[in-house]
């Protein structure tokens, strides 16, 4: 499997990836008011999400502290986050994406944790 890097948007990082889906995923049912799926949440209560409803699937083995979702794109779609003042939109192009939620090692706790903007 190859991996692009397309964006990155706070804590998020997001990869084209070129070959097969993963085997082994779980769907992600995270969903907000509008019925989009929430990608990763901000330390403000504001969320990271895709623009519209699509399936997102969530390998269960990733690495302590990270999240590792899936989302195969049949039109295009944006990364949004949908606070007053939010980052900037990314255009994702039909395909499938990898999104990478960031984790950060705290050495005074000596404990793993996802990194949130």
């Amino acid at each position: 499997m190859k991996r692009e890097v397309v964006c990155a948007q706070g804590e998020i990082t997001v990869f084209r990836i070129t070959g097969e889906m993963p085997v082994g995923l779980v769907k992600h049912i995270e969903i907000d008011k509008q019925g989009r799926p929430i990608i990763s949440h901000s330390e403000s209560g504001n969320h990271h999400v895709l623009d519209r409803p699509v399936e997102v699937l969530e390998k269960l083995d990733a690495p302590e502290g990270m999240r590792i979702l899936y989302a195969l794109l049949d039109e295009p779609t944006r990364l949004i986050q949908d606070a007053s003042d939010a980052h900037g939109s990314h255009d994702l192009e039909p395909g499938l994406y990898e999104m990478r939620i960031a984790r950060e090692f705290d050495p005074f706790a000596e404990q793993v944790r996802r990194v949130a903007d």
